[in-house]
């Protein structure tokens, strides 16, 4: 092997140390944590390094060891990756369902509001109605009850009873 090319394989080997070593002490200090994709990245990549320069060495020990470090650190990254993805859809969801709701209850305020009901505004057949003088009147907004008052009938009737016990 050139000598140029064994001594890129040493840097790497030593870049890949010093990576290593860097992902352990911001882990010790608790500026990264375990569970982030972050450190699980550092530490994939200084094992590829260290793993490199080892098999370029005949340091098969410590190739094995830093392949198996690869795969750990791979397997890791992916199940955070399934589990940030699966979050992010549980929130959409929830988003969606929140909207949902919201748009559902300013409906329902919407048709309170209303005086004329959607159901009132398609044709619908005439309701039975009872014969009698006010079968003729056109029926109230929202109700089976004919429009208007008749006259000498409720509270405030100003028919001819009232007119006798005024005289």
């Amino acid at each position: 092997m050139p000598e140029i090319v064994a001594s890129v394989i040493v840097t790497a080997g030593w870049v890949g140390v010093v990576v290593q070593l860097v992902a352990y002490a911001l882990l010790s200090t608790g500026r990264l944590p375990a569970g982030s994709v972050s450190y699980q990245g550092l530490n994939v990549f200084g094992a590829i390094a260290v793993g490199s320069s080892s098999a370029a060495s005949g340091a098969w020990p410590s190739a094995v060891a830093n392949g198996i470090w690869i795969a750990i650190g791979v397997v890791a990254i992916v199940a955070l990756k399934r589990h940030l993805v699966a979050r992010r859809l549980r929130a959409a969801a929830r988003s969606a369902q929140l909207l949902h709701e919201q748009r559902l209850e300013r409906a329902r305020r919407a048709a309170r509001r209303s005086v004329v009901s959607p159901a009132q505004d398609a044709p619908t057949a005439e309701p039975d109605r009872a014969p009698g003088p006010l079968a003729d009147r056109p029926l109230q907004a929202g109700s089976s009850r004919p429009a208007g008052r008749t006259e000498g009938r409720g509270r405030r009737s100003r028919g001819p009873a009232r007119e006798k016990l005024a005289v």
